[in-house]
């Protein structure tokens, strides 16, 4: 399947959606998002500054968007 990717667990599967609605809407010209989740390990990940030394590429791919210009 193109662009299908294996997930194994409902933290993994929440991030790839949070990055794939983030490209989405950089995609239609939008910079400037507000996130909501209810996810609370996501967001603490996010936000306490450990996405770069996640081992979840999603997380990390996360930040990378976050910090685009």
């Amino acid at each position: 399947m193109v662009g299908f990717k294996m997930v194994t667990n409902i933290f993994q599967i929440e991030a790839l959606a949070m990055l794939e609605g983030l490209k989405l809407t950089w995609s239609w010209g939008f910079q400037k998002l507000k996130i909501e989740s209810d996810n609370a390990l996501l967001i603490d990940t996010l936000r306490n500054g450990s996405t770069t030394v996640s081992n979840i590429a999603e997380v990390r791919m996360i930040n990378e968007w976050f910090y685009k210009d």
